[in-house]
């Protein structure tokens, strides 16, 4: 009876334990299973689910992409403000907080009543947009804004393929000059290779302007200050006593010009004006004469 016991439960053991070591099995082919997903050709194709880590570095790979991008911003701003000067002092200073710099200042005024300003300043690409937030509430008003962008990755990945291309060119040119045993061939791969310097140094140049255009935005500033102007009285409009004495001088001069001429005038022609008084006295008495024979006549009859 205690043999039989005994065998029962050996058995019952082994029975456990192979059950315990097929579930370890299943669970492990599902755990690997679910890894792979039957695609409809057939074959196994592996789920892109179960990898989250290839999925982030995609997305990593996809930001990196377009945070390369080369892109270069430009903005203009046209704002009235209330006193020009200390508003041209603020951008100066915000633009030296924030890394920038002048390239153009001035103010014009036009008119009493209009005053201008214009300023040009480059700021780092990354504070392009604080900037702007922090510009606009110095003026009174913003009458207009244009913010622009110009991608220049395609022309700027193509420089740096054309430069990469001159240098390989320029190794192989120095190797073979290194190995020239002629003067005439010596000659020619150094006019080849100061050539293919000249347009490094070009394509270096160029890629410098863009790097430096996309590392520093451009904002073209236009500032103008309406002012109310109020006529003001002169005082030379309320001094009556100097304009009185001024006035009676001018008339004591005219009279004094007038009398002057006239003495002039007088004796300077006097032999006329004596002939024409004499003249003048003849034909008084000639016609008195007349008018007293005319008068006796008339009586007589």
């Amino acid at each position: 009876m205690r043999i039989c016991k005994t065998v029962l439960l050996i058995s019952l053991s082994i029975f456990l334990l192979v059950a315990c070591s097929s579930n370890n099995e299943s669970s492990k082919s599902g755990s690997k299973s679910s890894s792979y997903d039957i695609g409809s050709n057939g074959k196994e194709t592996e789920q892109s689910t179960i990898n989250p880590s290839t999925k982030t570095k995609q997305d990593s790979e996809k930001n990196l992409s377009v945070q390369s991008r080369k892109v270069i911003y430009n903005a203009s701003l046209q704002m009235e403000v209330k006193h020009l000067p200390d508003v041209q002092d603020k951008i100066r200073d915000l633009t030296g907080q924030m890394g920038g710099y002048i390239v153009d200042q001035k103010m014009n005024e036009e008119t009493k009543e209009r005053q201008e300003g214009y300023l040009t300043v480059r700021i780092p690409q990354e504070q392009f947009q604080a900037f702007l937030r922090k510009v606009k509430p110095l003026g009174a008003k913003v009458e207009n804004q244009s913010i622009s962008g110009q991608d220049v990755t395609e022309e700027y990945v193509d420089l740096q393929s054309r430069l990469k291309s001159k240098k390989v060119t320029e190794k192989r040119l120095t190797q073979f000059m290194n190995e020239a045993k002629d003067t005439k061939t010596l000659l020619e791969i150094s006019n080849e290779l100061s050539k293919v310097q000249e347009e490094m140094e070009m394509l270096e140049g160029k890629i410098k302007y863009l790097n430096n255009q996309v590392d520093y935005s451009t904002v073209a500033i236009n500032l103008y200050e309406d002012k109310v102007v109020v006529p003001e009285l002169e005082k030379n409009q309320l001094n009556t006593w100097e304009k009185t004495k001024k006035q009676f001088m001018s008339s004591i001069n005219f009279l004094a010009s007038f009398l002057s001429w006239l003495i002039i005038f007088i004796i300077g022609n006097l032999p006329v004006i004596a002939l024409l008084i004499l003249i003048g006295f003849i034909i008084y008495f000639i016609w008195r004469h007349r008018n007293k024979q005319s008068n006796n006549n008339t009586i007589e009859k």
